[in-house]
């Protein structure tokens, strides 16, 4: 796997989450890369939406911003 791939995925869906995207626009996003089969999107995305689970948005927008 791309691991530079999979951290600018993480990174674009904090940001949508930042911005107050649905978590649903985003599981539904992961389900169109796995079937083009782009893993390593799908393991960016998944890893920001388990983190926003227990992150604050100011945690997030630090995380975007490193």
């Amino acid at each position: 796997m791309n691991k530079q791939t999979i951290q600018e995925f993480y990174l674009l869906a904090l940001m949508d989450i930042a911005n107050g995207k649905d978590l649903y626009e985003l599981e539904q996003a992961i389900e169109e890369y796995e079937q083009d089969e782009q893993f390593e999107a799908c393991a960016g995305i998944l890893k920001a939406i388990h983190e926003s689970g227990y992150l604050t948005i100011k945690d997030i927008i630090k995380r975007i911003d490193e």
